[in-house]
């Protein structure tokens, strides 16, 4: 199973509509909660984007700069991915900022 982080906007349509969404494997919590994103990501269900930015833009410098937090990571999971996400999750959160976050 994997974890989804999604960004929502009112449009005034009958739904929401989803302007970003990206999922990463479960794997990497244990680094989340290192470099201190993990209730960015996982508890922030119904916030604004604009309020967990500066978090994941913090931890993504963390993940950055810090090789040795590779460790806590099984051997099936890189650090590239955890970078990958955590840019995209950013970079979403900053342009979308007003969007609402879903997580499942």
């Amino acid at each position: 199973m994997s974890f989804v982080f999604r960004l929502v906007r009112e449009e005034g349509g009958p739904a929401p509509v989803v302007v970003f969404e990206d999922s990463t494997s479960p794997g990497y919590v244990p680094l989340w909660e290192e470099v201190g994103v993990y209730d960015a990501l996982y508890n922030s269900d119904g916030k604004p984007a604009r309020d967990v930015s500066r978090s994941i833009a913090y931890g993504l410098d963390r993940v950055g700069e810090e090789a040795a937090l590779g460790r806590l990571l099984p051997p099936s999971l890189s650090m590239g991915e955890a970078i990958r996400f955590l840019e995209d999750v950013n970079r979403a959160c900053v342009i979308h900022g007003s969007a609402r976050i879903e997580t499942r």
